[in-house]
């Protein structure tokens, strides 16, 4: 009656995970058609794919192959690399031209969810607005500078267009990609490349990826938003005061999203209430944000975010070049004393932005180039994101890399059921130590850089090391079905079919290690950024790391079992075929064997069995 009691009641949770599975499929494919309706609705309220759009488009990307605008998707150091700025007569100030990755650097701590700040697809680039829009201005929406529009959706290069001569006497390289700007605007170009514009009389930014109806459209947002602040008696005035806009369209209807810059704060700030999804993404999905203090940190983190976007505000480099130089030291000695440092680099990058710091102290009180000030400000971003996500100044920071600041789930989960407890025996307990040490690496959905790269390093050595293995014995179990007095016909014997097993698990281990090295390269060395999103599918699921440390821990298991029925393969022949005197030297030997194997696991797992048999001696002694 228990058996079936028991067996009622799993039953019952089974159809429980089945059930909440399903209303969650149900819910995924809701949302599946709303966002498809939403697309197709705002598709046919944008007509911005009529000639005059694709003429417009043509005319931003003409000019030379030097005005010619590449998509990019990572995020480069910028090279320290100068060119001398051209004076032109239409206002274009040059930054530089080009620039090249010094090394790929990592992103700390980045969640599994990261909400982003609109509903709707992102817009097409230089899309004219309709003619039959409104002429008044679009609703005004906060967003963060990590959304700003600038590696999204890059205007792609007329092949058809291009110059088949260069005029005589040419010294002048006016840039025509925004031939309407007025006298209040001029054009920047980036380090990284990008062009973007900013009003020197509004200190306001804003990408320049538009047609002229969009540039006038999002001129007038300007106007609105500082007459709004003049109306909350919001004082905009001093220099320390820049704004950034952009339009985007949500639900169908154009928006002008923005932010303020405050410098001497060091933070970002709105004249209205972040909506949800803005909040959700400045705080990255980090659950449990709450204290203003704690709040600070993430919007100075995106306040750094700005400075590298649009590294025009003159700063005090030299000041800020001694801020990030304590921090860096002090992350070196947290990483050359301690192996649980919070810091998202690890020794050999922090060596390297200190030497990079003594190049850049060279040029500290230098105005005209901005190259340095991209450099502190994306660094000085790292760090400060790391200081949100570990909860810095609050009662409740972590201390420790590997350390969960949220209180453990103690709920029900199937993979701690007693049939998962034998399953997890069966595979010889390798899930558990592969679940530690993801929960060393994946601390509360967040990454620790340095911490996941010596994480993939161990998991290349260890199946590579089973590889090896592997193929080892799979020659080992061919060879052995050679030998003369091995009887392949007879296919009901007992080491026949133990050695068919063997070469079958070792098959599968093999082809395991190989497709986990294979996965292990295209992922594992990517930046935290990608990690943490190649985690969050991984382990996004219904049961967790869990799952994940199961599969890594397949290539072991199934390498141990085919060595096992290798043994019982070869025992039984052995015994089969064996004298008495030799029969018995095999079986001492055996036996010792084994005591040595059992002997190492109990002492591995730190179940000391004569310390246990000492005290019950002694118990039974005393008793006595």
């Amino acid at each position: 009656m228990s058996n079936t009691g028991l067996i009622k009641r799993l039953l019952r949770r089974l159809w429980q995970v089945l059930a909440a599975l399903a209303h969650t499929s149900a819910q995924r494919l809701r949302i599946l058609v709303s966002f498809l309706r939403c697309c197709a609705t705002e598709a046919h309220a944008l007509p911005g794919h009529s000639a005059d759009a694709k003429s417009s488009n043509a005319g931003s990307c003409r000019s030379g192959a030097f005005s010619a605008r590449c998509s990019q998707a990572t995020l480069p150091l910028p090279l320290h690399r100068q060119i001398t700025p051209t004076s032109t007569s239409s206002g274009i100030q040059y930054a530089a031209s080009s620039s090249t990755p010094l090394y790929p650097m990592p992103v700390p701590c980045i969640p599994e969810r990261v909400i982003p700040s609109c509903s709707s697809s992102p817009p097409e680039v230089n899309v004219a607005i309709p003619s039959n829009a409104p002429g008044t201005t679009p609703p005004l929406v906060p967003f963060a500078a990590n959304d700003v529009l600038r590696y999204d959706n890059r205007p792609l290069v007329d092949k058809t267009v291009e110059r088949d001569h260069i005029p005589a006497l040419m010294r002048d390289f006016p840039n025509k990609s925004c031939p309407w700007l007025d006298s209040d605007w001029k054009s920047y170009i980036h380090p990284e490349g990008a062009l973007y514009l900013y009003n020197t009389t509004r200190k306001t930014f804003t990408e320049a990826i538009m047609d002229e109806t969009t540039f006038h459209l999002l001129a007038g947002c300007v106007d609105g938003l500082y007459d709004m602040a003049r109306a909350k008696s919001t004082s905009l005035e001093p220099e320390d005061i820049e704004l950034v806009v952009q339009l985007w369209p949500i639900e169908g209807e154009m928006t002008c999203q923005y932010y303020f810059v405050d410098h001497a704060a060091r933070t970002l700030f709105w004249l209205h209430d972040t909506n949800h999804e803005t909040t959700m993404n400045i705080f990255s999905g980090l659950r449990g944000v709450d204290d203003l203090s704690h709040i600070r940190f993430a919007l100075e983190s995106e306040y750094w975010t700005h400075c590298e976007r649009y590294p025009n505000h003159q700063m005090d480099r030299v000041k800020l070049l001694k801020e990030l130089r304590e921090v860096v030291m002090h992350a070196s000695a947290e990483i050359i004393t301690s192996d649980m440092s919070l810091s998202p680099f690890d020794a050999d990058e922090l060596s390297r932005i200190l030497d990079l710091i003594n190049h850049l102290q060279e040029n500290a009180e230098e105005k005209d180039f901005p190259h340095s000030t991209c450099i502190i400000a994306r660094f000085m971003q790292y760090f400060y994101r790391a200081k949100f996500f570990n909860f810095c100044g609050l009662p409740c920071a972590r201390l420790d890399a590997d350390k969960s600041v949220y209180e453990e789930d103690k709920g029900f989960h199937p993979l701690t059921t007693p049939v998962s407890l034998v399953f997890e025996a069966m595979l010889f307990w390798a899930p558990r130590a592969h679940l530690n040490n993801i929960r060393r690496v994946w601390v509360d959905e967040c990454i620790n850089t340095p911490r996941w790269k010596d994480f993939n390093t161990k998991l290349m050595a260890e199946w590579t090391g089973i590889t090896i293995y592997s193929t080892v014995m799979l020659a080992v179990d061919v060879s052995f079905l050679a030998v003369p007095n091995m009887n392949i016909s007879q296919s009901q014997s007992i080491g026949i079919i133990a050695t068919y097993l063997s070469i079958i698990f070792i098959t599968g281990s093999l082809i395991a290690s190989v497709l986990l090295a294979r996965q292990n390269q295209r992922y594992g060395f990517e930046s935290a950024e990608k990690a943490a999103e190649f985690l969050s599918n991984l382990t996004g699921t219904f049961f967790g790391v869990r799952a994940l440390a199961t599969v890594h821990s397949l290539p072991y298991a199934m390498l141990m079992w085919g060595m096992i029925y290798f043994a019982i393969g070869l025992l039984y022949n052995v015994f089969k075929f064996t004298t008495t005197a030799m029969l018995a030297s095999i079986v001492s030997g055996c036996v010792a064997v084994t005591v040595f194997i059992s002997w190492f696991i109990w002492a591995a797992r730190e179940i000391h069995i004569f310390k246990r048999l000492a005290k019950s001696v002694l118990s039974v002694t005393s008793g006595r």
